[in-house]
Protein backbone atom coordinates (compact mmCIF):
# COMPACT_ATOMS: atom_id res chain seq x y z
CA UNK A 1 0.00 0.00 0.00
CA UNK A 2 1.22 3.30 -1.36
CA UNK A 3 0.67 6.20 1.02
CA UNK A 4 1.28 10.05 0.12
CA UNK A 5 1.75 12.68 3.01
CA UNK A 6 1.89 16.94 2.08
CA UNK A 7 1.92 19.69 4.30
CA UNK A 8 1.70 23.20 3.29
CA UNK A 9 0.63 22.49 -0.37
CA UNK A 10 -1.41 25.16 -1.79
CA UNK A 11 -4.92 25.12 0.46
CA UNK A 12 -4.09 22.06 2.15
CA UNK A 13 -2.10 22.24 5.32
CA UNK A 14 -1.22 18.88 5.78
CA UNK A 15 -2.84 15.33 5.72
CA UNK A 16 -2.02 12.09 4.52
CA UNK A 17 -4.11 9.61 2.70
CA UNK A 18 -3.52 5.80 1.90
CA UNK A 19 -4.02 4.72 -2.10
CA UNK A 20 -5.66 1.36 -2.15
CA UNK A 21 -7.71 0.03 -5.07
CA UNK A 22 -10.75 2.45 -4.73
CA UNK A 23 -9.34 5.83 -2.97
CA UNK A 24 -12.48 8.47 -2.93
CA UNK A 25 -11.75 12.72 -2.01
CA UNK A 26 -14.78 14.35 -0.78
CA UNK A 27 -14.95 17.85 0.93
CA UNK A 28 -16.35 21.39 0.49
CA UNK A 29 -14.95 23.02 -3.16
CA UNK A 30 -11.46 24.67 -3.24
CA UNK A 31 -10.29 22.43 -0.16
CA UNK A 32 -7.51 20.81 -2.20
CA UNK A 33 -9.11 17.39 -3.58
CA UNK A 34 -7.89 18.23 -7.28
CA UNK A 35 -4.64 19.41 -5.63
CA UNK A 36 -3.70 16.80 -4.39
CA UNK A 37 -5.06 14.33 -7.21
CA UNK A 38 -2.82 16.53 -9.47
CA UNK A 39 0.05 15.74 -7.35
CA UNK A 40 -0.24 11.74 -6.76
CA UNK A 41 -0.56 11.75 -11.03
CA UNK A 42 2.43 13.69 -11.24
CA UNK A 43 4.38 11.58 -8.45
CA UNK A 44 3.38 8.62 -10.25
CA UNK A 45 3.98 9.90 -13.86
CA UNK A 46 7.46 10.55 -12.48
CA UNK A 47 8.10 6.74 -11.63
CA UNK A 48 6.87 5.57 -14.66
CA UNK A 49 9.84 7.98 -16.35
CA UNK A 50 12.05 6.45 -13.92
CA UNK A 51 15.76 5.55 -14.79
CA UNK A 52 15.47 1.69 -14.86
CA UNK A 53 18.75 -0.83 -15.28
CA UNK A 54 18.30 -1.20 -19.12
CA UNK A 55 17.99 2.88 -19.47
CA UNK A 56 21.54 3.29 -20.29
CA UNK A 57 23.06 2.63 -16.80
CA UNK A 58 24.57 -0.79 -17.60
CA UNK A 59 27.79 -0.71 -19.45
CA UNK A 60 29.77 -3.44 -21.28
CA UNK A 61 32.55 -1.49 -22.11
CA UNK A 62 35.81 -3.44 -20.42
CA UNK A 63 38.55 -1.59 -18.04
CA UNK A 64 41.77 -2.76 -17.24
CA UNK A 65 43.27 -3.79 -13.99
CA UNK A 66 46.30 -2.16 -12.42
CA UNK A 67 47.99 -5.14 -12.37
CA UNK A 68 46.44 -7.68 -15.13
CA UNK A 69 45.80 -5.81 -18.60
CA UNK A 70 43.00 -8.74 -19.10
CA UNK A 71 39.63 -6.89 -19.25
CA UNK A 72 37.43 -7.64 -16.59
CA UNK A 73 33.68 -7.00 -16.81
CA UNK A 74 31.74 -4.41 -14.23
CA UNK A 75 28.76 -2.33 -14.40
CA UNK A 76 28.56 1.56 -14.18
CA UNK A 77 25.93 2.24 -12.03
CA UNK A 78 26.00 6.13 -12.18
CA UNK A 79 29.58 5.85 -10.17
CA UNK A 80 32.39 3.90 -12.09
CA UNK A 81 31.59 0.11 -9.98
CA UNK A 82 33.98 -2.88 -11.15
CA UNK A 83 33.11 -6.55 -10.36
CA UNK A 84 36.19 -7.71 -8.14
CA UNK A 85 37.67 -11.39 -9.02
CA UNK A 86 36.17 -12.12 -5.84
CA UNK A 87 32.76 -10.76 -6.29
CA UNK A 88 33.00 -13.03 -9.71
CA UNK A 89 34.12 -15.71 -7.67
CA UNK A 90 31.39 -15.48 -5.04
CA UNK A 91 28.87 -15.31 -8.20
CA UNK A 92 29.64 -18.12 -9.15
CA UNK A 93 30.00 -20.06 -6.45
CA UNK A 94 26.20 -18.95 -5.58
CA UNK A 95 25.07 -19.96 -9.21
CA UNK A 96 26.25 -23.79 -8.73
CA UNK A 97 24.74 -23.93 -5.64
CA UNK A 98 21.30 -22.96 -6.92
CA UNK A 99 21.28 -24.40 -10.59
CA UNK A 100 19.79 -27.73 -10.17
CA UNK A 101 16.56 -26.05 -9.66
CA UNK A 102 14.58 -23.30 -11.22
CA UNK A 103 12.20 -23.56 -8.37
CA UNK A 104 14.61 -22.52 -6.14
CA UNK A 105 15.15 -19.44 -7.78
CA UNK A 106 12.27 -18.39 -8.19
CA UNK A 107 11.57 -18.29 -4.19
CA UNK A 108 14.89 -16.78 -3.19
CA UNK A 109 14.91 -13.82 -1.08
CA UNK A 110 16.86 -10.69 -1.58
CA UNK A 111 18.75 -10.76 0.97
CA UNK A 112 19.96 -14.14 0.58
CA UNK A 113 22.09 -13.20 -2.30
CA UNK A 114 25.69 -12.65 -2.73
CA UNK A 115 26.83 -9.63 -0.87
CA UNK A 116 28.13 -8.32 -4.29
CA UNK A 117 24.90 -8.90 -6.30
CA UNK A 118 23.21 -6.75 -3.40
CA UNK A 119 25.68 -4.35 -3.26
CA UNK A 120 25.15 -3.53 -7.39
CA UNK A 121 21.08 -3.98 -7.00
CA UNK A 122 21.00 -1.56 -4.21
CA UNK A 123 23.32 0.95 -6.15
CA UNK A 124 21.34 0.74 -8.88
CA UNK A 125 17.91 1.35 -7.06
CA UNK A 126 20.08 4.65 -5.98
CA UNK A 127 20.61 5.80 -8.91
CA UNK A 128 17.22 5.48 -10.20
CA UNK A 129 15.99 7.37 -6.82
CA UNK A 130 19.08 10.39 -7.78
CA UNK A 131 17.15 10.25 -11.54
CA UNK A 132 13.78 11.31 -9.38
CA UNK A 133 14.32 14.49 -8.82
CA UNK A 134 14.46 16.47 -12.23
CA UNK A 135 11.52 14.00 -13.20
CA UNK A 136 9.12 14.81 -10.27
CA UNK A 137 10.07 18.72 -10.59
CA UNK A 138 9.02 18.42 -14.54
CA UNK A 139 5.77 17.09 -13.78
CA UNK A 140 5.18 19.78 -11.16
CA UNK A 141 5.86 22.48 -12.99
CA UNK A 142 3.67 20.71 -15.84
CA UNK A 143 0.66 20.11 -13.79
CA UNK A 144 0.69 23.06 -10.97
CA UNK A 145 3.24 25.62 -11.90
CA UNK A 146 5.47 27.20 -10.02
CA UNK A 147 6.87 25.85 -7.07
CA UNK A 148 6.62 29.46 -5.46
CA UNK A 149 2.42 28.99 -6.57
CA UNK A 150 1.82 25.99 -4.64
CA UNK A 151 2.92 26.55 -1.81
CA UNK A 152 0.65 27.36 1.11
CA UNK A 153 1.03 30.96 1.90
CA UNK A 154 -0.85 31.00 5.01
CA UNK A 155 2.64 31.93 7.01
CA UNK A 156 5.37 33.48 4.91
CA UNK A 157 7.99 30.50 6.55
CA UNK A 158 5.87 27.76 5.50
CA UNK A 159 8.06 25.15 3.16
CA UNK A 160 6.47 22.87 1.04
CA UNK A 161 6.52 18.91 2.14
CA UNK A 162 6.05 15.82 0.18
CA UNK A 163 6.13 12.13 1.48
CA UNK A 164 5.82 8.79 -0.45
CA UNK A 165 6.00 5.48 2.23
CA UNK A 166 5.14 2.27 1.19
CA UNK A 167 4.78 -0.60 3.91
CA UNK A 168 6.70 -3.53 2.24
CA UNK A 169 8.37 -3.75 0.60
CA UNK A 170 10.01 -0.93 2.57
CA UNK A 171 10.26 2.60 1.10
CA UNK A 172 10.57 5.83 2.20
CA UNK A 173 10.69 9.38 0.27
CA UNK A 174 10.86 13.04 1.66
CA UNK A 175 10.65 15.91 -0.81
CA UNK A 176 11.17 19.38 0.80
CA UNK A 177 11.44 22.53 -1.56
CA UNK A 178 14.91 24.10 -1.80
CA UNK A 179 16.22 27.59 -1.91
CA UNK A 180 16.10 26.81 -6.10
CA UNK A 181 12.03 26.77 -6.05
CA UNK A 182 12.17 22.95 -6.53
CA UNK A 183 11.74 19.95 -4.81
CA UNK A 184 14.77 18.04 -3.88
CA UNK A 185 14.67 14.54 -2.42
CA UNK A 186 15.82 15.18 1.16
CA UNK A 187 15.82 11.64 2.49
CA UNK A 188 14.84 8.01 0.87
CA UNK A 189 15.21 4.75 2.44
CA UNK A 190 14.15 1.33 1.26
CA UNK A 191 14.82 -2.50 2.09
CA UNK A 192 14.18 -5.56 -0.17
CA UNK A 193 15.91 -8.07 2.21
CA UNK A 194 12.77 -9.76 2.62
CA UNK A 195 11.10 -9.73 -0.36
CA UNK A 196 10.99 -12.43 -3.15
CA UNK A 197 12.83 -12.11 -5.86
CA UNK A 198 11.74 -14.11 -9.22
CA UNK A 199 14.59 -14.92 -11.29
CA UNK A 200 13.44 -18.73 -12.14
CA UNK A 201 12.94 -17.71 -16.12
CA UNK A 202 15.38 -15.13 -17.17
CA UNK A 203 18.12 -16.61 -14.74
CA UNK A 204 18.24 -19.84 -16.52
CA UNK A 205 18.58 -19.04 -19.23
CA UNK A 206 21.59 -17.07 -19.17
CA UNK A 207 23.04 -19.83 -17.09
CA UNK A 208 22.76 -21.85 -20.08
CA UNK A 209 24.00 -19.50 -22.33
CA UNK A 210 27.42 -19.13 -19.63
CA UNK A 211 27.89 -22.77 -20.04
CA UNK A 212 28.75 -22.36 -23.83
CA UNK A 213 30.35 -19.15 -23.13
CA UNK A 214 32.95 -20.53 -20.65
CA UNK A 215 33.61 -23.85 -22.89
CA UNK A 216 34.59 -20.83 -25.76
CA UNK A 217 36.65 -19.13 -23.56
CA UNK A 218 35.75 -15.76 -25.03
CA UNK A 219 36.41 -12.82 -22.29
CA UNK A 220 33.40 -10.91 -24.30
CA UNK A 221 31.33 -13.45 -23.64
CA UNK A 222 32.52 -14.48 -19.89
CA UNK A 223 32.06 -10.31 -19.30
CA UNK A 224 28.56 -10.56 -21.27
CA UNK A 225 27.55 -13.18 -18.88
CA UNK A 226 28.29 -11.20 -15.59
CA UNK A 227 26.22 -8.28 -16.96
CA UNK A 228 23.28 -10.38 -18.28
CA UNK A 229 23.12 -12.17 -14.74
CA UNK A 230 23.52 -8.89 -12.66
CA UNK A 231 21.20 -6.78 -14.68
CA UNK A 232 18.45 -9.54 -14.76
CA UNK A 233 18.65 -9.72 -11.00
CA UNK A 234 18.69 -5.73 -10.69
CA UNK A 235 15.50 -5.75 -12.83
CA UNK A 236 13.64 -8.65 -10.81
CA UNK A 237 14.99 -6.59 -7.65
CA UNK A 238 13.72 -3.04 -9.29
CA UNK A 239 10.28 -4.80 -10.23
CA UNK A 240 9.74 -5.93 -6.20
CA UNK A 241 10.54 -2.41 -4.70
CA UNK A 242 8.17 -0.84 -7.23
CA UNK A 243 5.61 -3.75 -8.06
CA UNK A 244 2.47 -1.55 -6.32
CA UNK A 245 2.95 1.07 -8.11
CA UNK A 246 0.69 1.56 -11.53
CA UNK A 247 2.33 0.90 -14.75
CA UNK A 248 0.46 3.98 -16.45
CA UNK A 249 -1.77 6.94 -14.54
CA UNK A 250 -4.66 8.58 -16.35
CA UNK A 251 -6.20 11.82 -15.18
CA UNK A 252 -9.84 12.83 -16.70
CA UNK A 253 -10.40 16.34 -15.22
CA UNK A 254 -13.74 17.66 -13.97
CA UNK A 255 -14.50 19.68 -17.44
CA UNK A 256 -13.47 16.76 -19.50
CA UNK A 257 -16.63 17.13 -22.05
CA UNK A 258 -15.76 20.49 -22.91
CA UNK A 259 -11.90 19.69 -23.21
CA UNK A 260 -12.95 16.70 -25.62
CA UNK A 261 -15.34 18.66 -27.48
CA UNK A 262 -12.81 21.37 -28.60
CA UNK A 263 -9.37 19.53 -28.59
CA UNK A 264 -10.13 19.51 -32.26
CA UNK A 265 -9.98 23.26 -32.65
CA UNK A 266 -7.21 24.11 -30.10
CA UNK A 267 -5.03 21.63 -32.01
CA UNK A 268 -5.59 23.62 -35.16
CA UNK A 269 -4.97 26.54 -33.55
CA UNK A 270 -1.50 25.27 -32.69
CA UNK A 271 -0.97 23.93 -36.29
CA UNK A 272 -1.86 27.41 -37.92
CA UNK A 273 0.37 28.88 -35.21
CA UNK A 274 3.36 26.68 -36.33
CA UNK A 275 3.34 27.82 -40.07
CA UNK A 276 4.81 30.87 -38.85
CA UNK A 277 7.86 29.60 -36.52
CA UNK A 278 10.61 31.87 -37.34
CA UNK A 279 8.74 34.90 -38.92
CA UNK A 280 6.96 35.72 -35.60
CA UNK A 281 6.63 34.88 -32.11
CA UNK A 282 4.11 31.94 -31.34
CA UNK A 283 1.50 32.81 -29.48
CA UNK A 284 1.04 29.10 -27.45
CA UNK A 285 -1.95 29.44 -24.84
CA UNK A 286 -0.60 27.83 -21.48
CA UNK A 287 -2.64 24.68 -21.16
CA UNK A 288 -1.98 22.73 -17.85
CA UNK A 289 0.17 19.60 -18.22
CA UNK A 290 -3.66 17.74 -17.07
CA UNK A 291 -4.96 18.68 -19.75
CA UNK A 292 -2.71 18.61 -22.54
CA UNK A 293 -2.02 14.52 -21.48
CA UNK A 294 -5.58 14.38 -21.53
CA UNK A 295 -6.47 16.01 -24.86
CA UNK A 296 -2.87 14.16 -26.36
CA UNK A 297 -4.84 10.66 -25.50
CA UNK A 298 -8.17 11.82 -27.07
CA UNK A 299 -5.57 12.76 -30.40
CA UNK A 300 -4.07 9.14 -30.22
CA UNK A 301 -6.98 7.26 -29.58
CA UNK A 302 -8.88 9.09 -32.95
CA UNK A 303 -5.62 7.96 -34.96
CA UNK A 304 -5.71 4.17 -33.49
CA UNK A 305 -9.21 4.18 -32.88
CA UNK A 306 -10.87 0.48 -33.42
CA UNK A 307 -7.41 -1.28 -33.93
CA UNK A 308 -6.93 -2.25 -30.51
CA UNK A 309 -8.17 -5.06 -28.28
CA UNK A 310 -11.00 -4.23 -25.42
CA UNK A 311 -10.23 -7.63 -23.92
CA UNK A 312 -8.91 -6.02 -20.73
CA UNK A 313 -12.14 -4.24 -19.49
CA UNK A 314 -14.21 -5.16 -21.93
CA UNK A 315 -17.15 -6.20 -19.05
CA UNK A 316 -16.87 -3.05 -17.48
CA UNK A 317 -17.12 -1.57 -21.36
CA UNK A 318 -20.04 -2.84 -22.17
CA UNK A 319 -21.57 -2.24 -18.23
CA UNK A 320 -21.14 1.82 -18.82
CA UNK A 321 -22.21 1.29 -22.14
CA UNK A 322 -25.45 -0.53 -21.38
CA UNK A 323 -26.45 0.84 -18.14
CA UNK A 324 -25.18 4.36 -17.83
CA UNK A 325 -24.70 5.79 -21.79
CA UNK A 326 -27.09 3.10 -22.86
CA UNK A 327 -25.66 3.03 -26.03
CA UNK A 328 -22.31 2.10 -27.78
CA UNK A 329 -19.60 5.24 -27.73
CA UNK A 330 -16.36 4.62 -30.14
CA UNK A 331 -14.53 6.40 -33.04
CA UNK A 332 -16.05 6.74 -36.09
CA UNK A 333 -13.87 6.11 -39.08
CA UNK A 334 -16.49 6.31 -41.47
CA UNK A 335 -15.61 7.00 -45.99
CA UNK A 336 -17.88 10.47 -45.19
CA UNK A 337 -15.27 11.42 -42.18
CA UNK A 338 -12.24 13.25 -43.46
CA UNK A 339 -11.00 12.98 -39.73
CA UNK A 340 -12.31 10.54 -37.22
CA UNK A 341 -14.98 11.76 -35.26
CA UNK A 342 -16.31 10.40 -31.40
CA UNK A 343 -19.31 8.70 -32.39
CA UNK A 344 -22.51 7.59 -29.97
CA UNK A 345 -25.05 5.42 -31.14
CA UNK A 346 -28.36 4.80 -28.88
CA UNK A 347 -29.20 1.51 -28.46
CA UNK A 348 -32.36 2.27 -26.34
CA UNK A 349 -35.54 3.36 -28.01
CA UNK A 350 -34.52 4.39 -30.86
CA UNK A 351 -31.66 1.79 -32.54
CA UNK A 352 -32.39 3.28 -35.95
CA UNK A 353 -30.94 6.76 -35.42
CA UNK A 354 -27.85 6.23 -36.35
CA UNK A 355 -24.39 7.46 -35.33
CA UNK A 356 -24.52 10.87 -33.47
CA UNK A 357 -21.20 13.22 -33.91
CA UNK A 358 -19.90 13.76 -30.42
CA UNK A 359 -20.76 17.71 -30.20
CA UNK A 360 -24.25 16.87 -30.88
CA UNK A 361 -24.60 14.25 -28.10
CA UNK A 362 -26.57 14.93 -24.69
CA UNK A 363 -24.40 16.02 -21.55
CA UNK A 364 -24.48 13.18 -19.97
CA UNK A 365 -22.77 11.43 -23.30
CA UNK A 366 -20.40 13.63 -23.74
CA UNK A 367 -19.20 13.92 -20.43
CA UNK A 368 -18.91 9.90 -20.22
CA UNK A 369 -17.43 9.36 -23.19
CA UNK A 370 -13.94 10.12 -22.83
CA UNK A 371 -14.17 7.69 -19.84
CA UNK A 372 -15.44 5.05 -22.16
CA UNK A 373 -12.84 5.82 -24.88
CA UNK A 374 -10.04 5.54 -22.07
CA UNK A 375 -11.03 1.98 -20.78
CA UNK A 376 -11.61 0.76 -24.61
CA UNK A 377 -8.10 2.19 -26.18
CA UNK A 378 -5.81 2.81 -23.18
CA UNK A 379 -6.27 1.82 -19.42
CA UNK A 380 -5.32 -1.69 -18.54
CA UNK A 381 -5.29 -3.74 -15.55
CA UNK A 382 -2.19 -2.24 -12.63
CA UNK A 383 -3.20 1.31 -14.45
CA UNK A 384 -4.13 3.87 -12.10
CA UNK A 385 -7.29 6.31 -13.05
CA UNK A 386 -8.16 9.40 -11.38
CA UNK A 387 -11.34 10.63 -12.64
CA UNK A 388 -12.72 13.56 -11.28
CA UNK A 389 -16.04 14.29 -10.17
CA UNK A 390 -17.78 11.17 -11.88
CA UNK A 391 -21.58 12.21 -11.42
CA UNK A 392 -21.37 15.13 -13.45
CA UNK A 393 -24.27 15.55 -15.19
CA UNK A 394 -25.89 12.42 -14.34
CA UNK A 395 -29.63 11.78 -13.01
CA UNK A 396 -29.05 10.47 -9.39
CA UNK A 397 -29.99 6.91 -11.09
CA UNK A 398 -27.27 6.88 -13.43
CA UNK A 399 -25.17 7.92 -10.93
CA UNK A 400 -25.71 4.71 -8.94
CA UNK A 401 -25.14 2.69 -11.99
CA UNK A 402 -21.77 4.67 -12.50
CA UNK A 403 -20.73 4.06 -8.55
CA UNK A 404 -21.49 0.53 -9.72
CA UNK A 405 -18.81 0.62 -12.80
CA UNK A 406 -16.74 2.13 -10.57
CA UNK A 407 -16.20 -1.06 -8.14
CA UNK A 408 -16.55 -3.05 -11.46
CA UNK A 409 -13.60 -1.35 -12.68
CA UNK A 410 -11.68 -1.42 -9.44
CA UNK A 411 -12.18 -5.27 -9.18
CA UNK A 412 -10.96 -5.39 -12.66
CA UNK A 413 -7.32 -4.67 -11.58
CA UNK A 414 -7.28 -0.74 -12.51
CA UNK A 415 -6.63 1.47 -9.40
CA UNK A 416 -9.33 4.63 -9.31
CA UNK A 417 -9.26 7.57 -7.32
CA UNK A 418 -12.06 9.81 -7.24
CA UNK A 419 -12.99 12.85 -6.32
CA UNK A 420 -17.15 13.69 -5.44
CA UNK A 421 -19.88 15.75 -4.29
CA UNK A 422 -22.16 13.36 -4.33
CA UNK A 423 -23.98 12.04 -1.93
CA UNK A 424 -26.16 9.65 -4.15
CA UNK A 425 -22.58 8.37 -5.36
CA UNK A 426 -21.15 7.66 -2.11
CA UNK A 427 -24.67 6.55 -0.87
CA UNK A 428 -24.17 3.77 -3.91
CA UNK A 429 -20.78 2.91 -2.65
CA UNK A 430 -21.57 1.91 0.78
CA UNK A 431 -24.82 -0.21 -0.28
CA UNK A 432 -21.80 -2.33 -2.10
CA UNK A 433 -19.81 -2.50 0.33
CA UNK A 434 -22.42 -4.02 2.62
CA UNK A 435 -23.11 -5.93 -0.39
CA UNK A 436 -19.63 -7.67 0.55
CA UNK A 437 -21.44 -9.37 3.72
CA UNK A 438 -24.45 -10.42 1.33
CA UNK A 439 -24.81 -14.08 0.70
CA UNK A 440 -24.61 -14.80 -3.47
CA UNK A 441 -28.20 -15.91 -3.24
CA UNK A 442 -29.65 -12.47 -2.02
CA UNK A 443 -27.20 -10.47 -4.18
CA UNK A 444 -28.93 -12.55 -7.50
CA UNK A 445 -32.42 -11.49 -6.35
CA UNK A 446 -31.31 -7.53 -6.10
CA UNK A 447 -29.44 -8.15 -9.43
CA UNK A 448 -25.89 -7.89 -8.20
CA UNK A 449 -23.36 -10.50 -8.68
CA UNK A 450 -20.17 -10.80 -7.27
CA UNK A 451 -18.04 -8.06 -9.83
CA UNK A 452 -20.34 -5.51 -7.60
CA UNK A 453 -18.98 -6.31 -4.40
CA UNK A 454 -16.86 -4.07 -3.41
CA UNK A 455 -14.63 -4.94 -0.01
CA UNK A 456 -13.72 -2.91 3.06
CA UNK A 457 -10.07 -3.21 2.75
CA UNK A 458 -10.25 -2.20 -0.84
CA UNK A 459 -11.33 1.52 -0.53
CA UNK A 460 -10.46 4.80 1.87
CA UNK A 461 -12.01 7.35 1.54
CA UNK A 462 -11.00 11.07 2.88
CA UNK A 463 -12.74 14.24 3.46
CA UNK A 464 -10.95 17.74 2.89
CA UNK A 465 -12.23 19.75 6.15
CA UNK A 466 -12.00 23.55 6.15
CA UNK A 467 -10.08 25.84 8.68
CA UNK A 468 -11.00 29.23 8.49
CA UNK A 469 -8.80 30.40 10.83
CA UNK A 470 -6.17 28.83 9.24
CA UNK A 471 -7.28 29.54 5.51
CA UNK A 472 -6.69 26.14 4.89
CA UNK A 473 -7.92 22.51 4.64
CA UNK A 474 -6.68 19.44 6.70
CA UNK A 475 -7.11 15.72 5.33
CA UNK A 476 -9.36 13.86 7.74
CA UNK A 477 -9.83 9.97 6.97
CA UNK A 478 -13.16 8.90 7.35
CA UNK A 479 -13.44 5.16 8.55
CA UNK A 480 -14.80 2.25 6.30
CA UNK A 481 -17.41 -0.18 8.62
CA UNK A 482 -18.01 -3.26 6.52
CA UNK A 483 -21.85 -2.89 7.95
CA UNK A 484 -22.26 0.83 7.44
CA UNK A 485 -20.03 1.66 4.64
CA UNK A 486 -18.73 5.58 4.16
CA UNK A 487 -19.44 8.03 7.36
CA UNK A 488 -21.65 10.74 5.20
CA UNK A 489 -21.60 13.66 7.68
CA UNK A 490 -20.62 15.90 5.48
CA UNK A 491 -23.83 15.50 3.54
CA UNK A 492 -26.26 14.96 5.97
CA UNK A 493 -24.93 18.41 7.90
CA UNK A 494 -25.76 19.86 4.16
CA UNK A 495 -29.40 17.70 4.12
CA UNK A 496 -30.15 18.73 8.15
CA UNK A 497 -29.29 22.69 7.14
CA UNK A 498 -31.73 22.55 4.28
CA UNK A 499 -34.33 20.54 5.91
CA UNK A 500 -33.79 22.51 9.35
CA UNK A 501 -34.24 26.22 6.98
CA UNK A 502 -37.36 24.81 4.96
CA UNK A 503 -39.11 23.75 8.04
CA UNK A 504 -38.69 27.66 9.12
CA UNK A 505 -39.68 29.02 6.01
CA UNK A 506 -42.74 26.70 6.31
CA UNK A 507 -43.30 28.25 9.80
CA UNK A 508 -42.78 31.54 8.66
CA UNK A 509 -44.94 31.31 5.68
CA UNK A 510 -47.63 29.63 8.03
CA UNK A 511 -47.82 33.06 10.39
Amino acid sequence: MLKISVKDFGPIVEGTVNLKPLTIFVGPSNAGKSYLAMLIYSLMRSFESLTYPYGGIISYEPIRSRRRSRPRPFLSLGNEIEISDKGAKAIDDWVRSIRPTSRRMAEILFGELPDEIRRHANASIKSSFDSLKPLFNRELLRCHGDISAIRSRRKAATHLQIGLEQDHPLLELNFKEDQNSSVSLSSKNWDISQSKVDLSQGLLDIIQTEATSRSSRSKEAIRRYYVDLLAQIIEAASEVLFEKFPSSSYYLPAARSGIAQGHKAIASILVRQSSFAGIRPLEIPTLSGIITDFMGHILTMERVGGKRSITDLKEVVDFLENKVVRGKIDIDRGKEITYPEISYIPSTGQPDMGHFPFHKTSSMVSELAPLVLFLKYLVRQGDLVILEEPESHLHPASQRQMARGIVRLVNSGVKVIITTHSDYFIGQINNLLKLSLVSKQRRAKKHYDASDCLKPDDVSAYHFELDRDLVGSFVKELPIVPDFGIDEQEFARASEALYEETISLQRGRAR
